[in-house]
């Protein structure tokens, strides 16, 4: 209801936008994804974004997107680079990834096309590279 997207809280109303992020020492907010792209790991929520950036960091790397794979709470993190070419990453990139995202433990790197929203042609669709990652770590190929 609409009472429920503008709560008040101490007084304030708010309004949900969907956006997840945080305030650093300065009070400067930092927007760092969306609630539904969070990653629900056994050892609480990830938001993707300062995964992708520091993954996109990682010489050769243009374009990253961390996905959650498996069920809400015990999900593993995955990190897919854009490649045109679908395979698991080399051992050194899939190496250099994972300590560039430290302290964050990376279950696989993947490298793919990343799928963009119809919506807005750069933004990553990560609802369904998720899903696209979840069958084919499991197994199944499409």
């Amino acid at each position: 209801t609409q009472q429920l997207a503008r709560p008040v809280i101490d007084g304030a109303v708010w309004h949900r936008t969907g956006d997840v992020g945080h305030l650093d020492s300065d009070g400067n907010l930092w927007i760092e994804g969306r609630v539904v792209h969070l990653v629900h790991t056994v050892d609480g929520a990830v938001s993707p974004v300062p995964v992708e950036v520091a993954a996109e960091a990682v010489p050769g790397v243009r374009r990253a997107a961390a996905v959650g794979v498996g069920p809400i709470g015990v999900q593993q993190l995955v990190v897919v680079v854009e490649d045109e070419h679908e395979a698991q990453a080399s051992p050194e990139l899939a190496a250099a990834v994972r300590a560039a995202v430290a302290p964050q433990v990376v279950a696989a790197v993947w490298c793919a096309p990343l799928p963009v929203d119809i919506r807005h042609n750069a933004k990553i669709d990560r609802t369904a590279l998720a899903a696209t990652m979840e069958r084919r770590l499991s197994g199944r190929s499409r």
